[in-house]
């Protein structure tokens, strides 16, 4: 029994090691695509200014992150202050459009949700040293295109299941799934429009969620950030 036990360990251990084995292939080719590791390695700040296009309109936004510190996100519609800020303990929000006509706490589910957006490094750059594990789930096709689909569980138990392109190894797609207000709620973004910028990272400039599309129209990396900012004063 101990040697039928132990084979049927090994014959696990050997499954598990091919797709973390497959995985890190996966994952590797795709940090190369995006210029490597140690490049993306030095943004400690980051300073994103696009739009959200819905319905027919455009929403200027103005996103100015610091590595791991806070990460704010300004946007103005219809002379509505929106503003969104995350921090490692704590986050605010202020939408007069969802009736928060100042800056409000979040939830602790909802700072959970959202704390892997501080990273502005990529997440599966040193994705082992941040904490975090990854799983390949094997090929998918969609539209006629193969995609490597691997799963990633950060440190924070945030679970997310990205799409690679067989032929760029970039990132096409990613879902994950949050919890809001008590509620379970399932998200899709494709990524697009990737272009390489000044220090030679590459990054999608458009996001595509489905009712909206979120276009990047300017990168600025490692820009000067007063972190109060980050302080929802």
């Amino acid at each position: 029994m101990k040697k039928i036990l132990l084979s049927v360990l090994v014959v696990f251990a050997a499954v598990a090691g091919l797709s973390a084995q497959t995985a890190d292939e996966v994952i590797n080719k795709y940090i190369t695509a995006i210029g490597g590791a140690d490049k993306w390695s030095k943004i400690l700040s980051l300073k994103v200014e696009g739009q959200i296009e819905v319905q027919g309109l455009a929403i200027p936004f103005t996103m100015q992150a610091v590595h791991m510190k806070g990460m704010r996100v300004d946007a103005e519609f219809q002379g509505n202050k929106i503003i969104d800020i995350t921090t490692p303990t704590k986050g605010w929000s202020q939408n007069p459009l969802m009736g928060k006509s100042s800056l409000e706490a979040i939830t602790a589910e909802e700072l959970k949700s959202k704390l892997d957006e501080l990273d502005v490094q990529d997440e599966f750059v040193n994705y082992k040293e941040k904490g975090s594990t990854v799983e390949f789930l094997g090929k998918e096709e969609e539209e006629g295109t193969s995609y490597n689909k691997v799963k990633l569980t950060t440190k924070n138990g945030n679970e997310k299941t990205y799409y690679f392109d067989l032929v760029t190894n970039l990132i096409y797609k990613e879902e994950t799934t949050t919890k809001q207000q008590g509620q379970e709620v399932k998200a899709s973004v494709k990524y697009l429009d990737y272009k390489t910028l000044e220090n030679g990272i590459k990054m999608a400039f458009k996001s595509d969620m489905g009712m909206m599309m979120m276009v990047t129209n300017k990168v600025t990396i490692n820009p000067t950030i007063d972190e109060t900012i980050f302080s929802g004063n």
